[in-house]
């Protein structure tokens, strides 16, 4: 059967779960090879699928993108420091109607791996770092099933009107962020758990000290323990 994405998935034992990991801008599965394989070892009874972003980085022709973020934002103001969070906010509600679009073939993509390895909503997770968390809220609240859990590491909610007239489902989230995170800055997680508060969705957080844009070990095992316990 031919993928909607191309992919690279890594498997032990008996899948039981499925966790569908989402790279970010700029990235590539490669670029998120080294905490797929610390969350990897540390699973049990998964397949975990990274799918390849299909458009060309627009800031960089060697790596790969899942929407554009220069179409509203061409000087990357959301990157800077003295960008107000209401204006980095306004750059990323611009973008509803991309994530909203590529959600709806992630959520196809997710169907097509269920159908693939013979699992349902209930033991599938979706995991996501930068646009890929991004992409991860949009995708996980507009499901019509309700997924095992939804994991966003370094992002931010996209979107912000048009993706709440349309969430459909609440499943429970674990949100990531590293206090020097400079890229998605640290200072929009607030708003994000406000906003979450604010549309009755369940999540826990975890801030991490000495953490840029990028993910850890600490991260990875928050991961790990956060679908292991799911049954």
């Amino acid at each position: 059967m031919l993928s909607l994405f191309d992919n690279k998935y890594y498997k032990h034992g008996v899948a039981k779960k499925l966790v569908i990991f989402i790279h970010g801008y700029n990235g590539s599965p490669e670029s998120v090879d080294y905490a797929v394989q610390m969350l990897y070892g540390q699973l049990h009874d998964a397949v975990i699928v990274v799918p390849k972003a299909p458009y060309i980085c627009e800031k960089n022709k060697d790596n790969l993108q899942w929407l554009s973020f220069y179409a509203v934002d061409p000087e990357a103001r959301f990157r800077q420091k003295q960008t107000t969070t209401d204006e980095i906010f306004c750059i990323f509600n611009q973008l509803g109607n991309s994530f909203a679009d590529m959600a709806g073939k992630m959520n196809s993509f997710i169907d097509e791996q269920q159908k693939l390895w013979q699992i349902d909503d209930s033991h599938t997770y979706l995991a996501g770092f930068s646009q890929g968390a991004m992409l991860s809220i949009y995708t996980g609240l507009t499901r019509k099933g309700i997924l095992g859990g939804c994991i966003a590491l370094a992002g931010i909610v996209p979107g912000q009107d048009k993706l709440q007239q349309e969430i459909v489902s609440r499943p429970e989230f674990l949100i990531l962020h590293g206090c020097d995170d400079a890229t998605v800055q640290y200072k929009t997680l607030p708003v994000t758990l406000n906003w979450f508060q604010q549309q009755n969705i369940p999540f826990s957080v975890f801030e991490f000290d000495n953490l840029a844009h990028q993910m850890n070990a600490a991260e990875m095992q928050k991961v790990a323990d956060f679908i292991n316990l799911k049954e």
